[in-house]
């Protein structure tokens, strides 16, 4: 900066002037003394070490005011009502008729008047309008080379430029001190106190007052970041409240601390009636509004998993719920983002190609049946016998059937499950028998392929409730694909393990694995890998989506763990305590 760089050339060139000022201004009390406070400091020793009773006071009041300004840091917040504060009590216990506080113009080339007491506002309005030259008089040198300035008598000393003193006159002001606000070796601002009457500051006048100019600068510099900090939380705040996606912040003790309006307006709660409350059933039982809020929560959800939801009442809406967690900087995770993405339409637009596609199944299943059953006829010789050749044909457009009848079925399944159609009975009953049986009926599936299939399970294990005829398919999906992507003389194992309160279904195989690129499309509806489609090209691509919704309906999830030509492991997790399923899931 220009100014700083002609203001230290200045103190230099002047330096031994300044020198010789002082002994002269202190011998022989001439009307002025303009004092660089670093080059007095190193007089001091020259000087006598006793003071005066008077002095002593004096000094004794001097600190006081600096444990007067210490508590004001402690008591406010607003940077502004601390300088202000500041200003008032300093003045007022040196006796002082005015103190002011400069900040930087942008530029840093100027300074102007930020807060201050005893000065009158047209003064403080005219500093903005016209900056304070940084390098200039006792402030500019005092905020371009960081040390403290003073004056005895501005109105006598020779260094006051001409054109300012009527300016001074008119304020009324004689003794002035001006010292940097220092932060971190930074000059951030510059503090400024005026006498009415010719004043020389002491030494350590000047030392308390730089610990109250550092104070200060402190205060300033907290005040920025934490204005700073304001910005970007009401940053943040703009864009949680703009989303169009509701948005609730849970605490580790399943508190509400956050809900936008848009997870106000999904869900139809009032904020009063669930901030910084626990969400349990308790609150459940008041209103379906806050029931569907529990349901959420009570949801079986991973990290980052989606998962969709129906909320009941008079409005009707479909949700996919997100489970983000919320980590503090040091990675420990200090509660849950649950993120309502609003899907209502598209699953009406899901709806109507659903009714279209049972349309077309129900119309299909008839004729099907027909065919498989009069093809069923033929490849038995009930109506003649059949050459070779024929017998070959009749089976496998019997196969073509029964495969074509098997892709119905699955299409009809999906369709009910995206209607809310697809039934649900549960009653407790014994799980080991009943995954057992379904291990046995695809023993023979295994057989044929010459697999190395088998079943384990615990001697006992706790009540589960489910339904028998929906879990069985979808566990039957499962377990039927690892059979049929497994290679001959491979590997087929079903377990059954009890930890805490969860049950697991674990199908482990050898089989062909499921790339890298296709794991996180394997439970959308219709898709089969290219690995898949190339070792059997057959298949609906519904079986996993199927189990998936099932699971999911049984408050259990569904995962996986899999490596390219090296096999996979599918485990179903259900809990074990009863499964309490919303009003209305009993579908029809």
């Amino acid at each position: 900066m220009e100014e700083t760089r002609k203001a230290i050339a200045w103190f230099e060139k002047t330096k031994k002037a300044q020198q010789a000022l002082l002994k002269k201004s202190i011998t022989k009390r001439r009307g002025y003394v303009t004092t660089n406070y670093t080059l007095a400091k190193g007089k001091q020793g020259k000087q006598k070490k006793y003071i005066s009773r008077k002095e002593y006071e004096k000094q004794q009041k001097v600190l006081r005011t600096l444990e007067k300004t210490s508590e004001l840091l402690t008591v406010e917040t607003d940077v502004t009502v601390i300088l202000e504060k500041i200003a008032r009590t300093v003045a007022t216990s040196l006796g002082a008729k005015q103190m002011s506080f400069f900040d930087f113009t942008p530029d840093r080339k100027g300074a102007f008047i930020i807060a201050a007491y005893g000065i009158q506002k047209q003064y403080i309005e005219h500093s903005r309008r016209d900056p304070l030259p940084i390098g200039g008089a006792w402030l500019g040198r005092a905020m371009s080379t960081g040390q403290a300035w003073a004056t005895s008598d501005v109105q006598k000393d020779p260094v006051l430029p001409a054109s300012w003193l009527p300016a001074v006159k008119k304020q009324n002001y004689h003794g002035l001190l001006c010292l940097p606000l220092m932060r971190k070796n930074e000059i951030i601002g510059g503090i400024c106190i005026y006498y009415k009457n010719p004043h020389k500051s002491q030494f350590f006048e000047i030392d308390v007052m730089t610990i109250v100019a550092n104070q200060a600068a402190t205060a300033i510099e907290n005040a920025r970041i934490f204005s700073d900090l304001q910005a970007e939380r009401l940053k943040t705040l703009a864009i949680v409240y703009s989303l169009n996606d509701g948005l609730l912040l849970y605490d580790l003790s399943n508190r509400v601390t956050l809900v936008n309006p848009r997870a106000q307006e999904l869900l139809l709660v009032e904020i009063a009636d669930i901030m910084h409350k626990p969400i349990d059933e308790t609150l459940a039982a008041r209103s379906v509004y806050l029931q569907n809020l529990y349901r959420i929560r009570q949801m079986m959800q991973k990290d980052y998993e989606t998962r969709e939801f129906t909320t009941e009442g008079p409005q009707k809406t479909v949700l996919e719920v997100t489970q983000v967690p919320v980590r503090a900087k040091d990675k420990k995770k200090i509660g849950v983002a649950l993120i309502l993405h609003n899907i209502t339409r598209e699953k009406e637009v899901e709806q109507l190609k659903a009714n279209f596609v049972t349309v077309a199944s129900h119309q299909l299943r008839t004729p099907i049946a027909g065919i498989k059953w009069s093809l069923d006829m033929l490849r038995k010789e009930e109506k003649g016998p059949l050459n070779s050749e024929q017998k070959d044909l009749t089976e496998k457009s019997f196969q073509a059937t029964e495969h074509m009848a098997g892709l119905v079925n699955d299409l009809l399944d999906a369709s009910r499950i995206e209607e809310g159609r697809f039934g649900y009975a549960f009653a407790a009953g014994d799980f080991v028998g009943f995954v057992k049986k379904i291990v046995d009926d695809l023993k023979p599936n295994a057989e044929a392929r010459d697999l190395n299939y088998s079943f384990e399970a615990p001697a006992t294990l706790p009540a589960v409730s489910f339904d028998a005829s929906k879990l069985a398919l979808a566990i039957q999906n499962v377990i039927d694909n690892a059979i049929k992507y497994t290679a001959k003389k491979g590997t087929v194992k079903v377990k059954l393990r009890v930890e805490t309160s969860s049950l697991f279904i674990i199908v482990e195989d050898t089989g062909i694995g499921i790339p890298e690129k296709s794991k996180k499309f394997i439970f959308n509806k219709f898709f089969r890998g290219e690995n898949a489609i190339r070792y059997q090209t057959e298949g609906s691509g519904l079986g996993l989506y199927i189990a998936k919704s099932i699971v999911e309906k049984h408050n259990g999830t569904i995962t996986f763990e899999s490596e390219e030509n090296k096999g996979s492991v599918f485990m179903i997790q259900l809990p074990t305590n009863p499964v309490r399923m919303p009003k209305g899931a009993l579908e029809a």
